[in-house]
């Protein structure tokens, strides 16, 4: 099963980066971000409501990932950037066993700690406790999902994470790509998040 899951992923990873058109440069990206209308279909759970963009090509829940969106790849790269939301009810570890995580899938060309180089942030969402961090390096991404199989290391990759602490329990937001397409759809995943509402969409 888990084997069927990985292959099912992939297929949809590589349909995003084969379907979609070379998105502008990065500085015209990052400008057009703000633009972005959510339009895309919303997904209750947890006591909240997300709506991503119609941008941002949906696969649906896919294995443990209950949304799954691709964007890109923007112009000079190859792959596309993904965001995957995680919901484990009570389980699934705390806030800060996950981002310790989160950074420990980085490491830095130079071998230096990736801790010295990650962004943590923290803010609110109607109420609600968000916890952000966000680094670049090396992506040692795994292919048999985030809990086990062989790592990859992917160079010149950006990831943001997002801990929401919603009504009904925690829910993982993770952002990962090479750096400029990943960086491209940054601002609208963060903005995405912040428009977060409490509540599930019928």
């Amino acid at each position: 099963m888990k084997k069927f899951i990985a292959f099912t992923l992939l297929l949809a990873l590589l349909g995003c980066s084969g379907e979609s058109k070379k998105a502008e440069s990065g500085a015209d990206q990052n400008t057009a971000a703000a633009k972005v209308a959510l339009d895309g279909t919303p997904v209750g759970i947890a006591g909240i409501t997300f709506t991503p963009p119609s941008l941002w090509k949906d696969f649906g829940p896919t294995g443990m990932r209950q949304a799954n969106y691709c964007y890109g790849p923007l112009e000079g790269e190859i792959d596309s950037a993904t965001v995957a939301l995680f919901f484990f009810g009570t389980g699934g570890g705390g806030i800060g066993d996950n981002i310790e995580r989160w950074i420990g899938q980085m490491s830095l060309p130079d071998g230096g700690d990736p801790h010295t180089v990650a962004k943590r942030e923290e803010f609110e969402v109607q109420g609600m406790k968000a916890h952000l961090v966000e680094l670049a390096g090396i992506y040692n991404a795994s292919m048999g999902g985030p809990m086990s199989g062989p790592s990859i290391p992917k160079e010149n990759y950006y990831m943001m994470a997002i801990v929401l602490e919603a009504p009904e329990g925690n829910l993982f937001f993770k952002l990962t790509g090479p750096e400029k397409t990943a960086r491209g759809m940054a601002g609208t995943f963060r903005t995405a998040i912040e428009n977060i509402r409490k509540g599930q969409a019928s």
